[in-house]
């Protein structure tokens, strides 16, 4: 029985955009939840970004807050990462619920959920 979802290839996933994802309230809708995680997990795998390194970051956004993970020159190792990861950052704190306590930690569990994703990727057994 067919469970009442699309199934997207990682080419279209690829395409999507994270931070118009971020932008227009990812953390509210689980679709776009999902499908953000999922494009910039590959979007990560893409530039060789560790998973650990994701979720360093998500900490850092958890405990210091979106605006202080935004003043990190470099959120990720390699210049390309620390793009990436600054892009997400920026849409998230672009938004209305970014203000709150709430929305940094909405953005450091997206974060931990792109992390996983990229975990289970790299995955030996997957």
């Amino acid at each position: 029985m067919p469970r009442g979802h699309e199934t997207r290839t990682d080419a279209e996933l690829s395409s999507l955009d994270v931070p118009a994802l971020l932008r227009s309230g990812l953390p509210q809708d689980p679709k776009l939840y999902a499908e953000g995680a999922i494009a910039a997990a590959l979007a990560a795998d893409r530039l060789g970004v560790l998973p650990r390194s994701i979720t360093y970051l998500a900490e850092i956004v958890r405990r210091g807050g979106l605006d202080y993970a935004r003043t990190l020159p470099e959120p990720l190792p390699e210049p390309e990462q620390a793009e990436l990861a600054k892009s997400w950052l920026a849409a998230a704190a672009d938004v209305r619920w970014a203000d709150a306590f709430e929305g940094g930690d909405a953005t450091a569990k997206w974060l931990d959920a792109v992390a996983v994703i990229l975990s289970a990727r790299r995955s030996p057994t997957s």
